[in-house]
């Protein structure tokens, strides 16, 4: 049993980590800092270069027309409304039907969540009478709410683009 849950936890882990690098990236930090910069509507050429860039990688990605991709680029003015967790990730949403609606990446952060969710209690016990086994339920934890923040953010992004993209609201 106690390899099983040392098992999972690895996976989860290494699956959230994967789930997590866009974040990582030096682009990817630049960005985020960019949309928590508030009313900063003039940037540096170099943001506005990344900025355009994973607008640019989003759009390929879902083959937005122009006059889609126009309307995210729009919200540039606005930089925190501009959806960027959906930008850094465009891989945890699919287009159908014109609107956009969860993927396969999506639905596995969810289920990784849920799975460290799971385990931690157990895990939780058998630190008590194994003290190696420490660092586990702290990396539970620490997926969990990375998890959670994730998707979080994503379903808010999600509302707010489809709203952008058919220019209706959900």
């Amino acid at each position: 049993m106690t390899l099983l849950l040392i098992a999972a936890t690895v996976a989860v882990c290494l699956m959230m980590l994967m789930a997590w690098l866009p974040e990582f990236r030096a682009e990817g930090a630049l960005l985020r800092r960019w949309s928590k910069g508030g009313g900063e509507n003039r940037c540096s050429e170099t943001v506005q270069n990344v900025v355009d860039g994973f607008i640019g990688n989003f759009s390929a990605a879902h083959n937005l027309s122009e006059t889609e991709t126009a309307r995210i680029r729009e919200m540039k003015t606005r930089p925190g409304m501009m959806p960027v967790t959906l930008l850094l990730h465009p891989q945890l949403v699919t287009r159908e039907k014109g609107r956009f609606g969860r993927g396969r990446n999506l639905t596995a952060v969810f289920v990784a969540t849920g799975v460290s969710a799971l385990i931690m209690p157990p895990l939780a016990g058998m630190t008590m009478h194994t003290m190696s086994l420490w660092l586990l339920p702290f990396l539970n934890t620490s997926v969990f709410f990375a998890g959670l923040q994730l998707l979080r953010c994503a379903y808010s992004d999600l509302g707010l683009l489809n709203m952008l993209v058919t220019g209706k609201p959900d």
